[in-house]
């Protein structure tokens, strides 16, 4: 038995080499597509106007809107970084806060796939070494470390982004991308592990939460990041979303499950103004899973 599990599990892993892969933008587009065209300026009233549509995300027409306009901006001038990682985050948002509520799946994988593209421009205009040791053909989980902290975020949203359009996917794309992922997470978690409201130490509370054994899964590790990444950022909704989505319904802790999920229903979502909408989504899936607990259990 234990060798027929051997080679089931080597037949994945071979599997997963051979198909699940999408064409990332180093191999679809030559490095001169991705620079600033002589003469060509980005529109500042474009941006000026994606800025003012992204403070209303909240509505799904004005980060429709955010989304446009950021996209026509990066058609301009594909080498924006700022821009470009604004989009990644955008359609990340889109894909986990609208969309996925829908139920709408293929949309949703679409979305996240376009993140990923937007992601994957943005690292290469963050880092000219970077690009050069991709196209060249090493492994993005080699050539991360070339990208400095200023592409943290850009770094961040590509790997938000291709996690989740991979978990769409299915279980053989998420072993296809999780060792580029967690590649990226432990490089960003490096340079700063307080980013984006504790941000790389929730990825690992999740990732570790997710994995099969086989695969690096490590239920102690997944606790001890998603406890730091609570003492980093107490008030940020996501990450006790995530530990109750993950860690407690795996563990089977039921307790920890609703006391999570109940801190997310009653908490202010104003506490941090700068993200009211995304934490007002977080409360969205938490009532979700409230929802679907005796199911979960």
């Amino acid at each position: 038995m234990r060798f027929i599990k051997f080679i089931s599990v080597s037949f994945l892993f071979f599997f997963t080499a051979c198909g699940p892969g999408r064409e990332a933008a180093w191999e679809r587009e030559s490095a001169e597509t991705l620079k600033a065209k002589p003469g060509v300026e980005a529109s500042a009233d474009k941006k000026t106007l994606a800025a003012e549509a992204w403070a209303k995300r909240d509505e799904r027409a004005q980060l429709e809107k955010a989304v446009a306009l950021w996209d026509a901006v990066c058609a301009e001038d594909p080498s924006d970084v700022e821009s470009l990682t604004s989009l990644a985050r955008a359609y990340y948002l889109l894909g986990d806060g609208f969309i996925r509520v829908g139920g709408d799946t293929d949309a949703m994988i679409a979305t996240f796939e376009k993140g990923v593209l937007a992601g994957e421009k943005a690292m290469l205009a963050s880092s000219e070494e970077f690009s050069t040791r991709v196209r060249n053909g090493e492994k993005v989980e080699e050539a991360v470390v070339a990208i400095p902290s200023s592409g943290q975020p850009a770094m961040y949203w590509y790997a938000s982004n291709l996690g989740k359009f991979a978990v769409a996917k299915g279980f053989t794309t998420t072993l296809f991308y999780k060792d580029r992922i967690k590649s990226i997470m432990e490089h960003a978690q490096k340079i700063d592990e307080n980013y984006f409201y504790g941000a790389p130490h929730r990825y690992f509370g999740a990732f570790y939460a997710k994995a099969p054994s086989f695969a690096g899964g490590d239920m102690d590790k997944s606790k001890q990041h998603f406890d730091r990444s609570l003492e980093i950022a107490p008030d940020y909704l996501g990450t006790k979303v995530l530990y109750a989505e993950y860690y407690a319904a795996k563990s089977g802790d039921r307790e920890l499950f609703d006391r999570l999920l109940n801190e997310v229903l009653n908490a202010d979502p104003k506490v941090l103004p700068d993200i009211i909408p995304e934490q007002q989504m977080e409360q969205a899936k938490a009532k979700i899973l409230v929802g679907q607990a005796d199911e979960i259990f």
